[in-house]
């Protein structure tokens, strides 16, 4: 069942409302529009997502963040949402993280100062995760502008690392996890999923919201060319250390004056 965000009634005086929503160019590559429709790539069967100028409709609590910004962008400043408690709580974190404001909707203590630490993090220092993201958004606008130049004046081909980190952002975690060329960089995705699962084990929300933020580091690097090896000989190198300690122990307590 779809979860809805709308903007609030309007006053006395409402302002007009736009006749189509507007995608923004930095969601250009986020997502796929068809219709009313978004989805994230073309191998996906159902969208995450419908909009109409005074609705949206989320089938994916894992497209907030990026649903607020299309949102925010198209004029919205306050949202009103429908659905069920987790999903009420997802967005209002991702919308309080972009300083837009949930009407009819009051979240916990714990919520609350999720939201301030997230808000924190949204207009920290530049060595926050999200200012991360924008450089990496920044630079992709920027390569693709100075590719697209290249290929007008000069018939240069485009920089084939910003092609493969827009297809790992476009991409599915199956379908990245399937694709040879990015299947070592979605190995960084899938252990964030493991971490967040263990921190945040009853907010899917903050659990998202852990997984987007270190799948666009991973796709940075890649455009940036960087060599990235997967993450499965380290964890089974710490496998093997914690079993050769639990090892360790265990021979302790057997030993008859536990030595």
């Amino acid at each position: 069942m779809a979860d809805n965000l709308t903007p609030p009634e309007a006053g006395p005086e409402p302002t007009r409302k736009r006749a189509t929503v507007e995608m923004p160019q930095e969601l250009e590559t986020r997502f796929l529009r068809v219709g009313d429709k978004l989805y994230r790539s073309a191998h996906d069967k159902d969208p995450v997502a419908t909009i109409s100028p005074d609705r949206i409709k989320a089938k994916d609590s894992r497209a907030l963040p990026d649903l607020i910004r299309l949102a925010k962008a198209n004029g919205w400043t306050a949202l009103k949402i429908n659905g069920d408690a987790e999903f009420k709580r997802a967005a209002y974190l991702a919308a309080a993280a972009q300083g837009l404001t949930i009407e009819g909707y009051r979240p916990d203590a714990k919520t609350r100062a999720a939201a301030q630490r997230d808000q924190t993090l949204h207009a920290g220092t530049p060595k926050s995760r999200t200012q991360t993201r924008d450089v990496g958004e920044a630079q992709t606008k920027q390569r693709a502008s100075r590719t697209a130049s290249q290929v007008r004046d000069s018939k240069e081909k485009p920089d084939p690392r910003t092609d493969l980190a827009e297809r790992f952002r476009r991409q599915s975690h199956i379908d990245n996890a399937k694709d040879p060329e990015l299947r070592r960089a979605q190995s960084h995705v899938a252990h964030a999923m493991t971490i967040a699962a263990k921190r945040f084990p009853q907010d899917e929300g903050r659990r998202n919201a852990f997984v987007d933020r270190r799948k666009e580091e991973v796709a940075v690097r890649i455009e940036r060319g960087e060599r990235i090896a997967g993450v499965q000989i380290r964890q089974q190198q710490d496998e093997r250390v914690r079993s050769i300690q639990q090892s360790q122990i265990l021979q302790r307590q057997r030993s008859p004056n536990g030595r």
